[in-house]
């Protein structure tokens, strides 16, 4: 996309779906729920905050109904009007595990949970293909990720990560 607010030489922007990196941001889930017939249930933001805090919980879907949980209790059923892009629950924060669960047809369709991440601990890196060519000019993206003891995704991670390759790489 255009590199706006930034002119020439910028090479990108802070709009669009996908990021610099290839990863979805959250609003890639809003035009899946509104054009497409797979079903897609998001929520967002992270589930890391201080206790008390008011946070926003947004859902994208194309669910008929999402009810949300914390901790197994339930936050409430609901729809999404005509004019409607998402659903939102305001609410405390409260650590735990956040899960909501989208239904249509009275049906359970779709189901994502999130938990309160604790201290970092490990890193997991992830590739995008297994194998690649030999030739020099072949390559694959690696994902690190900041995962706490219990393998949760902790969002709000600043550790600094350095990388070493021995051999051909």
């Amino acid at each position: 996309g255009e590199p706006t607010p930034y002119g020439w030489p910028s090479r990108s922007s802070y709009f669009g779906i996908i990021d610099l990196a290839g990863f979805p941001k959250d609003v890639y889930y809003l035009y899946q729920s509104e054009w497409t017939d797979k079903p897609v249930l998001h929520i967002y933001p992270h589930w890391n905050w201080k206790d008390g805090q008011l946070v926003d919980v947004i859902a994208y879907s194309n669910c008929h109904e999402v009810e949300l949980f914390l901790n197994d209790s339930s936050l409430g059923t609901k729809k999404k009007g005509e004019d409607e892009l998402h659903l939102m629950w305001r609410l405390p924060f409260k650590p735990g595990t956040m899960r909501a669960v989208g239904r249509s047809n009275g049906q359970k369709v779709l189901e994502t949970v999130m938990n309160t991440a604790g201290e970092p601990a490990k890193l997991t890196l992830k590739s995008d293909r297994i194998n690649i060519k030999a030739d020099g000019a072949d390559l694959a993206f690696i994902t690190v990720e900041v995962r706490d003891k219990d393998g949760n995704l902790v969002p709000d991670a600043g550790n600094l990560v350095n990388f070493n390759i021995d051999g051909q790489a």
